[in-house]
């Protein structure tokens, strides 16, 4: 099982001018020391005018920097945004093909179409063409990175033929992966050779889901990519304590994460029923919001991990034996201090990485 860390770049309120700064720096700085203490993966999303939730409009530009600072972490988009009025899918490949060319063949990419009224609406995208917008930039995507001449003619998008340049490194391309919320998605994925990244919070629903992509896969009758992904990536909210002063400011970011998160789904629940409260009850696997949970209440959550390492441990073997292929770590939560989150990733480094690579074990006390 692998470990992976996603950024939202989670501004809670109240601002100062420093406030982003410190943000974008400090997870700089969190993922030079993952990438030091042998985490796989680091993962950064792309939203649009999420304000306090995410503030992570250009994960292009962040992961230039990223590039430069760090050596063996894969970095992984997740998600870049295809509905073609968010991006251009001729823009996504030549910008990953430069970040794979700057990483020395690190780069992963993720893609999605976005489930919030507030990025939908604001880049007055047609929530009924979303599917096959993103099917065809997908095509897009493979066929600049793999053909010398790209010449394409779909039903939302045609493009003249014309040389894009550059190339990625990695051969055919870089892995790639979708993001999945609806339960119809992850068949989806199986079905277009594409990786899981699972963004629900209900530990038995990805267990279904797990199943069902597994059961899908061999029956894949739209792949989109030359090289198959079948790996499935799993989210939980992870703090590594060694107090109970530390775990409690882990369960307030767990917490400020999972109220905040839920209020994105409302305009879309208004607007035109997409979503029930019930589905997102069941979504994020939660009898209350949030903000009305005790504690323990929250540290019971399966998909909240917060504890000393034993704990941790215990917890993360659930996802072990459950097939999950890799396991991503949501850190940077609402307002947990960013001295907090670099002693639970020094933690993750020593005592639970090993637990599950131990040939790891070695170049873990090496770097540190």
């Amino acid at each position: 099982m692998q470990f992976g860390m996603l950024y939202e770049m989670e501004t809670p309120r109240p601002w100062n001018k420093r406030s982003e700064f410190n943000v974008y720096h400090e997870a700089l700085a969190q993922i030079e020391l993952a990438d030091r203490v042998g985490f796989d993966y680091v993962w950064e999303v792309e939203h649009h005018f999420l304000e306090e939730y995410s503030h992570s409009s250009a994960p292009e530009v962040f992961y230039g920097a990223v590039s430069q600072r760090t050596k063996n972490i894969r970095i992984a988009h997740g998600v870049r945004l295809l509905p073609h009025r968010f991006n251009h899918p001729i823009k996504v490949a030549e910008q990953a093909a430069v970040l794979d060319i700057l990483s020395n063949g690190r780069m992963d990419l993720g893609t999605g179409r976005s489930t919030t009224a507030q990025e939908l609406d604001g880049f007055g995208v047609d929530y009924d063409r979303t599917r096959l917008e993103v099917r065809e930039a997908l095509d897009v995507i493979v066929k600049a990175w793999t053909e010398e001449i790209l010449e394409y003619k779909g039903e939302t998008i045609e493009i003249p033929a014309r040389m894009v340049v550059p190339k990625p490194i990695q051969e055919p391309h870089p892995p790639m992966w979708m993001a999945c919320v609806a339960p119809d998605s992850y068949e989806m994925a199986a079905d277009r050779g594409l990786g899981v990244l699972s963004f629900s919070f209900n530990w038995e629903g990805v267990q279904a889901s797990i199943e069902a992509y597994r059961k899908a896969c061999p029956k894949r009758s739209d792949q989109v990519v030359k090289v198959v992904n079948e790996r499935f990536a799993g989210l939980v909210i992870c703090h590594v304590a060694e107090s109970k002063e530390e775990e409690a400011v882990g369960i307030d970011g767990a917490r400020w994460f999972l109220h905040n998160i839920a209020k994105l789904f409302e305009p879309l629940m208004v607007k035109n029923e997409l979503y029930s409260y019930e589905y997102l009850r069941r979504l994020f696997d939660l009898e209350a919001d949030a903000n009305d949970l005790s504690d323990a209440e929250l540290k019971a959550h399966p998909m909240v991990v917060v504890g000393n390492p034993d704990e941790v441990n215990r917890k993360l073997e659930y996802f072990h034996d459950s097939g999950l292929d890799q396991i991503i770590f949501f850190k940077q939560a609402g307002r947990i201090p960013h001295q907090n989150i670099m002693r639970s990733i020094e933690r993750i480094g020593k005592y639970v990485i090993p637990h599950y690579a131990p040939h790891k074990a070695t170049a873990i006390e090496v770097a540190s």
